[in-house]
């Protein structure tokens, strides 16, 4: 007798018998688990920015004080900066150079400071005030440079040109960057700004991204911009030069009260740490940092 072959259809029974019997553990025997790659994923570390620590010093003298105005410049290097920049800073009523040594222990004295508290938009009169900056790599802090003015008059000298303006409700300031350098050093950006005028509403493009902002317009004046590389331990200085009158450097670092008279500021700007390139850092050196950035209180508005 010759066997019957079987049929599609006679076989269906049989093949749906055998998938109930066997349940979920035959698909188990298919499918890869969902909890497993998931799982991986969460163990692993994020990768976290560094920070760069800046320290920030202003110190107040008059501007007739010998040591601060005249002295402690004989261990500054001015030519650091390059001679177009620096005749463009002084033309502004702004001094700025670089001390990358020990100062005589009579002038170190003279920048040593408490801590300012951490809600103070601008230095207290005291005579030398201290700040802590933990910045991200390339990314902006406003440093308040004065107390806001009802009205600031303004003169710019730019391209051989004087430009002339009137600011009202305005809050001098420098904008500072930072970017970490395969060296160990760490590479400064400071610009001088003046934020102006009404609240208003704009749209900021960053990082290929756009993102709607209220506040100030911000004049920034970028043909005054400061860049240098510095390593651990040295300082930036930024002073005003000159007679009192409305030059940029005036408007960030004089007292603008008659009444205190002749008060001028010192900013001085030094990394507190070597920087670190993103591509020589190690994931748990960069989540310390950005634990450390996250415990830090920002300086300014």
């Amino acid at each position: 007798m010759r066997p019957t072959a079987a049929s599609p259809a006679s076989l269906l029974p049989l093949v749906l018998c055998v998938a109930l019997t066997a349940g979920c553990r035959l698909l188990g025997l298919a499918l890869p688990t969902a909890d497993g790659p998931q799982t991986e994923a969460a163990e692993r570390p994020r990768t976290a920015a560094h920070t760069i620590p800046v320290e920030l010093l202003f110190v107040r003298c008059d501007e007739h004080d010998a040591v601060l105005r005249d002295e402690l410049w004989n261990f500054v290097d001015e030519q650091a900066l390059g001679d177009v920049t620096r005749r463009c800073l002084n033309a502004n009523g702004l001094r700025v150079g670089i001390v990358g040594g020990h100062l005589p222990p009579h002038l170190a004295d003279r920048f040593v400071a408490l801590d300012a508290p951490a809600g103070d938009e601008f230095p207290a009169a005291s005579a030398v005030t201290r700040r802590l900056l933990r910045l991200l790599p390339g990314k902006r802090s406003e440093v308040v440079a004065a107390a806001r003015l009802a009205e600031l008059v303004l003169l710019e000298q730019c391209d051989g040109e004087v430009r002339g303006a009137t600011y009202h409700d305005a809050s001098p300031q420098f904008a500072v960057r930072a970017w970490p350098a395969s060296d160990g050093r760490v590479r400064l950006e400071v610009v001088p700004e003046v934020k102006h005028g009404p609240l208003e509403k704009s749209w900021v493009g960053e990082d290929g991204m756009f993102r709607l902002e209220t506040g100030q317009k911000r004049h920034r004046m970028e043909h005054l911009r400061v860049g240098t590389t510095l390593p651990a331990g040295a300082l930036l200085l930024i002073a005003c030069a000159g007679d009192d009158a409305a030059t940029v450097g005036d408007a960030m670092l004089r007292d603008h009260d008659r009444a205190a008279g002749t008060c001028v500021r010192l900013l001085a700007i030094r990394p507190l740490a070597g920087g670190t390139d993103p591509m020589f850092s190690t994931t748990e050196d960069a989540a310390t940092d950005a634990g450390d950035a996250a415990d830090t209180p920002p300086a300014g508005p």
